[in-house]
Order: C-alpha cells, then structure tokens, then sequence
C-alpha cells in the first residue's frame, strides 16, 4: 500500500516574527559609591525575543512583582547564599523615578505592604516585619535574583480559591535551589490566568555592575503552539479538512470538526500546579547554554483528551493551474495553510509540558482533481504521530507542527477500510469470447510506510529547504503508528535507517518508493536505480547512533534513547534532493521477482544507451516455436512471460506482451515463455541495433520490502541567515506522518 506524509513540523516548529513594540524605561543616572540604593528595572521577554519595558510592560505585569536576592560567592550548585530580599513586592507608579533612591525606574520596593493598598490584591510572602531599602555590598563577589509576577490576576497564597486569583508560594534561595529543588509554585485556574503568570531566570549581577539599576527579564510561563497543513498530491486539491478529536484506526465515526485538533491519549492540562525549578546552576554549569535558566513542571489537576487550534485560515485558491470555488491547501510550506487567527500570527496558548506523550492528528480530507471535471475523492483516518521529543514545552517558547499530505498515502477511501492508500489507476485490454475477464487492472504497490519527523535548529518554515550552511545538523525520528520511537538499527551494513541522494530534483515520496519497489539494480547493491528512472545514491552521513539532538531549546541538548533518532551531517552535504529511507525488513532477504517490460523501438536504431546491458529480447520465430498455451483461469506464475497470439488470415501471426501485474489468474488463449529459457536473449547492449521481429525488454526487479520515505531538500546557503537563535523558537520540527 502507498501512504500519506504528514511532515511538519517542521515535527515543521518554526521562527516568529520579532516585536518591536518598545517604550523606554525612564531612569535616573547615579554616580557610584559604596552607599548606593539597590533599585528595579525591567523588561519582558516575549516569545519572539523583544524585549517591552516601561508602561507597557508594567501594564503586563498588573503593576506588580515579587523578587527575591542573595549575595556572596557562588557554590558549585547553587547561586549566592545570603538573603537580602526576601520575597520583597515591588510596586510600579508612573512619573515616580528618582523620587526616592530605591527607586529608579518607577519600581518601588521601599515600605510597600502586601495585603494592604496599594498592595490589597498580593499576599505577603516575605518573613520579614517589613521591606527595607538595600544597598550594594562591594565586599562579596555577586548578587543573584529571581521574580515573578501573577500578571493583572491576585496572588494568594498556596491554591486559589477564585477564578481571579493565581496561588503562590515563597521562592526559595541559596543552596535550597541546587539539585534541581522546586524554587516556588504557582496554583494556576485556567489558561488565561496562565497568560498572566511571569517568572524570570537568574539575574546575576557581577561587582563590576553594582551600583547599575538591575534588568529584570520577565518571561510568560505559558507555550504556545501552531498548527498548519500543506499537500503535494500531484493531479489534486485538497479540501474539506475535518479533525478528530479521538484516535483510531478503521472506526471513522468519531466526533470530528473545523477546528484543527491534536490528540493525547494522556491528556494535555488546562489548569494545574507548576513548579518552577533552575536546573543549571552554580559554577559547574558556567558553559551551560541553560545557566541560571527557569524551567517549569506541570502537575495537572485538569486534563483534556486533545486540544484545539481554531479553523483552518489562510487557504489557496489556485492548484496547478486549477482555479475553482473553495478552500484548498497550500502547497509548500511557503504557502502552508495555518489554522487559527492571523492576529494572533496563529498560535494558541497553552500550558507547559515537561514530560509529555506522543500527540496524534487524525483528518478526514477531500480530493478534487485538477484538470476541471470536478472528480472527488474523499479519504478518511487519515494519520500522523508526533514523537515525545517534540512534544515537550518549555515556558516562553512557540512551536509550530507542520503537516504534509504527499501522494504517499494510505488514507482510507472508503469507509468499509478495505484498503488503505491512493492507488493510481491503470487499464489493461483484454478482448474474450467465451470467458469473463475483467478488462481493468488496478497496480497497488502494499508497502506500510511510518511518520517520519525531521528536525533542524532553526528551520524556516517559509521554504522547503533546509540549509547546509547552518552549522546546525538535520535529525530525523520514526513512529510506526506507535507511541514511542522506532528503533533504528545501528549497524552500518545492515541498518534500517538510509539516507539516499536523489538524481530527479522533482521526485515525490512516491517515486522514491516506486524506485525502491521496482529497481533495475541488484536488490543487495548499495545505489539503487528504479525502473522509473530516478537513481538513489547512497550517502554515509548519517548516524544512528546518538543518544542526543545537540540543539534543542537554548542550544540544550534533547536526549534520546540510543537507536531512536538518525543524524544527519548536513554540512556534508552538497545542495540538492535526498531521501531518508526507513526499511522495515534489512536483515531479512527480500523476496525478489525479475519483471520485463516491453520498450517502444525503431527497426535500425540502437535500442537503448550503449553500455547497458539490461535488456532482454526474443524473435517472433522463437515464439512460434512455443506450444504452451495457458487454459482459462490459469494461476498467474512469476517464472514466465506471458503474450498474446494473433492469426491474421493464414500466413501473418502477431504477439503482443501481456502485462500480469495485479492479476491472480489469466485468460485462455496466452502462450507463456518461462524467464529461463533459452530463446530469451539476456544482457543485450543498448547498442544494439533494433530488427523486424524482435520484442525486447527492459528488466526490473520487483521486491516485498516495505519503506518509509522522506524527501529532504538541501541548499547551500543559510535558508534562515536573517534569523538568530535569539529571535527563533527553538524547536523547528517537519513532521511527517503515516495516514493510517
């Protein structure tokens, strides 16, 4: 059976558009001495990297934040030991800087009260009777922070009792923090409260910066996720997409609509506990591209089976030259079709997850055909999975799955699931007298193919290139309808994990399977020529070995388990098309059948291209010396060449190869030459000069082995130059996936 690529994902999560919408923060400058005022100032940090502060910023934060400080030299695992705010609340006043010398930058910690106005709304967390100005200590090596903020919703302490109301405890410090300890919690009610919650990292504040106000970088403890589709059905567009909000196989019955939806079989939560926690810290972790970073762990106590990303948006209306009424699918990931609300550059938010599951999407989608007679086909069920690697979301950080449906499907067409897949349409004539035979042939090539999800730091999804010249390799893991990865196979000269370089810069997934299936080269050898034409050339970067994808978010490495993911060397590559290819079977022999297909030739010209020697003829003489005749409802046999004969008056015979692929039995009437036979002439030369009177043949070998493809394009050039790590979500994923 042939299947649908979901690809996406890229698992197609992608870059964001930069924000720069700034207003200064206004200031008063000190000059440095030993009995300076510790004061505040602030940015937030969106998931697009650019920074908001003043106004605009405090108007985010409810006019209010939380901050804890120590001082002193820094231990192995853990920040400065001693306290000098302790879980202070600071509160912003416009047009107050420099009023005070606490205060800088609107931000006044001086006197404030919790629980009192202007304070009424934030709990006191603090152990101390009150809040005192600090200044700098020039005798210890640094100062470390930590804040945050429950946005414009109240902080109460522990659980909130009230829809408005965020439950907080006090931040820890110090060594309390090492090993990875939970610094606070929040209790969070629902998503929008979370759209109010900010934590910030570590700030740490060096002796040669005391006396300098202190930039606090408040980030949205929230993720956000997009969703978009595109397809590369030669022929045909695609409409009508409707999503599942349960997973299945064969049962099309479920509850299906517009909204684009991905399904867990744990659940996803919409309100929880989170645990906000600094995993790398302390001078061992000084290279650490996390150092002093926040992470945050979820313990749900809400969970829903799958979650929603709005309506598909941004349709095409031209396909191929096909121009009709509707809403069709893109067709590159350049004119991918997102789902969800322009505004909001189509990204819902939702809660972090730090341990999740793989994530399913599942559509029922419409085919029209593209030449102007309005041909549908409907495929239902159809099917891609997410692996756990990309399913794991950090505070602050967008990812975008995208999904691609290629020609390579297996997607229902009917509802009965008798067969899964788009199978092409074939004829073949047979004229009888006497017997019923069916006169329409129908190929179908049974080959289950996996998701394939493809990985590369930094991917723009605006092209369908990945970059060479990124210095960021490309990583690929495969789901085989399953919930976790399959395993690849490591050892080099029987792996099950490829990656092929492909001649025809055009060639589709199903191509490449094609070229696969039916090769005129030896099944053992390491290139492979289809007998459509497309020459795969086996490339040795890849490895399949790693037990990490080096860049993940903020440059950390994702572990995985040895034999789940392949990386590929991308800077080894030259520009061009590949494929990544996952056979199922590489330790077992496949079974192999020699096929021979009639080619169209002039008597007098060569035949083929001199040095090929992979043809095969037979004279018309031979044939008349053959007496076999098949009887009707003879059972096809692989080991023979079937022709038909035709007597004109009673001199002048015809033979015509018959073509069995797809059928079980024949016809009478059929001669039959077996494929070791004497008379067939093997190995003849494309050289050789055409005569009256002979059938030659091209051989191919067709084979039961089952593949998974992937087609990756590779440019030279930076296909995401003007984007930084530091303007970019980190994880680009293109998913591509099974449709079962």
């Amino acid at each position: 059976m042939k299947h649908l690529f979901f690809a996406s994902i890229l698992i197609g999560l992608v870059s964001c558009t930069a924000n720069d919408g700034l207003v200064d923060v206004v200031t008063t400058t000190q000059e440095a001495d030993t009995d300076a005022a510790i004061s505040f100032g602030f940015d937030i940090q969106k998931t697009t990297r650019a920074d908001i502060a003043g106004a605009e910023a405090a108007d985010l934060l409810g006019g209010h934040f939380y901050v804890t400080g120590t001082k002193g030299t820094e231990a192995t695992t853990s920040p400065s030991p001693t306290l000098v705010f302790d879980n202070y609340l600071t509160l912003y006043t416009v047009n107050t800087a420099g009023t005070t010398l606490s205060n800088t930058a609107n931000w006044e910690y001086v006197g404030v009260i919790p629980g009192t106005d202007p304070a009424a709304d934030h709990v006191k967390l603090s152990a101390l009777n009150s809040q005192t100005i600090k200044y700098w200590d020039y005798s210890v090596d640094q100062y470390d922070f930590l804040a945050f903020s429950t946005g414009k919703y109240k902080s109460v302490n522990g659980t909130s009792g009230a829809t408005d109301e965020i439950g907080v405890t006090a931040m820890k410090y110090g060594t309390d923090l090492a090993g990875s300890a939970t610094a606070y919690t929040f209790d969070i009610p629902s998503v929008d409260a979370l759209r109010n919650t900010y934590i910030t990292d570590i700030t740490e504040v060096l002796k040669a910066n005391y006396n300098k106000e202190v930039t606090l970088k408040f980030k949205n403890l929230s993720s956000k996720i997009r969703i978009a589709l595109y397809e590369t059905i030669p022929g045909y567009a695609v409409k009508d997409v409707q999503f599942y909000q349960e997973d299945g196989t064969s049962d099309f019955s479920g509850t299906k609509s517009d909204n684009a939806t991905l399904i867990s079989a744990v659940g996803l939560p919409i309100k929880g506990s989170v645990a906000v926690y600094y995993p790398y810290i302390g001078t061992t972790n000084h290279g650490a591209e996390a150092y002093n970073k926040a992470a945050a762990t979820v313990t749900p106590n809400g969970l829903e089976p799958y979650q929603t990303y709005g309506t598909l948006f941004n349709f095409a209306t031209s396909k191929e030259g096909f121009e009709a009424d509707g809403d069709y699918l893109g067709r590159t990931t350049t004119t991918a079709t997102f789902a969800g609300s322009k505004a909001a550059m189509y990204y819902t938010t939702v809660f972090p997850v730090s341990s999740s599951n793989a994530l399913t999407l599942r559509v029922d989608y419409t085919l029209v055909s593209t030449d102007g007679s309005g041909e549908e086909i409907h495929v239902y069920g159809a099917k891609a999975v997410v692996p756990t690697t990309y399913t794991k979301w950090m505070p602050n950080y967008a990812y975008t799955y995208i999904f691609k449906i290629s020609d390579n499907t297996n997607g229902w067409t009917d509802q009965a699931a008798t067969a899964a897949g788009l199978f092409p349409i074939t004829f073949d004539a047979v004229v009888t007298e006497a017997t019923d035979v069916n006169a329409e042939q129908t190929t179908i090539t049974t080959v289950a193919t996996p998701s394939i999800t493809t990985y590369q730091q930094n991917h723009d999804n605006s092209t369908n290139e990945y970059s060479c010249a990124s210095g960021k390799d490309l990583y690929v893991q495969v789901m085989d309808n399953s919930t976790v990865p399959a395993s690849l196979v490591t050892t080099l000269s029987n792996t099950n994990s490829l990656l092929y370089a492909v001649s025809d810069g055009s060639a589709t997934e199903a191509k490449v399977m094609d070229a696969l299936e039916k090769r005129t080269t030896d099944i053992a050898a390491a290139n492979v020529t289809g007998r459509n034409g497309i020459i795969l050339t086996k490339d040795a970067n890849i490895s399949n070995n790693v037990t990490s994808i080096v860049n993940g978010v903020d440059d950390n490495p994702i572990k995985v388990n040895a034999g789940e993911a392949a990386e590929i060397t991308i800077s080894n590559l030259a520009s061009g098309t590949y494929a990544y290819v996952y056979d199922y079977t590489p330790s077992s022999p496949k079974t192999t059948v020699t096929e021979y297909e009639p080619i169209a030739v002039s008597t007098g010209s060569a035949i083929g291209v001199s040095g090929q020697t992979h043809y095969a003829s037979i004279t018309t003489d031979a044939l008349d010396a053959v007496t076999a005749v098949t009887s009707a409802g003879e059972a096809v046999n692989t080991d023979y060449i079937y022709f038909s004969k035709t007597t004109n008056g009673t001199s002048t015979t015809t033979y015509s190869y018959m073509s069995v692929a797809g059928k079980t039995t024949l016809p009478a009437g059929l001669i039959k030459v077996e494929k070791a036979s004497t008379s067939l002439v093997k190995n003849v030369n494309g050289a050789t000069t055409a005569v009256a009177g002979t059938i030659y043949f091209d051989t191919y070998i067709t084979n039961n082995g089952k593949y998974g493809v992937k087609v990756i394009k590779i440019i030279s050039g930076s296909s995401s130059s003007t984007k930084s790590n530091a303007d970019r979500q980190d994880y680009g994923v293109e998913q591509e996936g099974t449709w079962d």
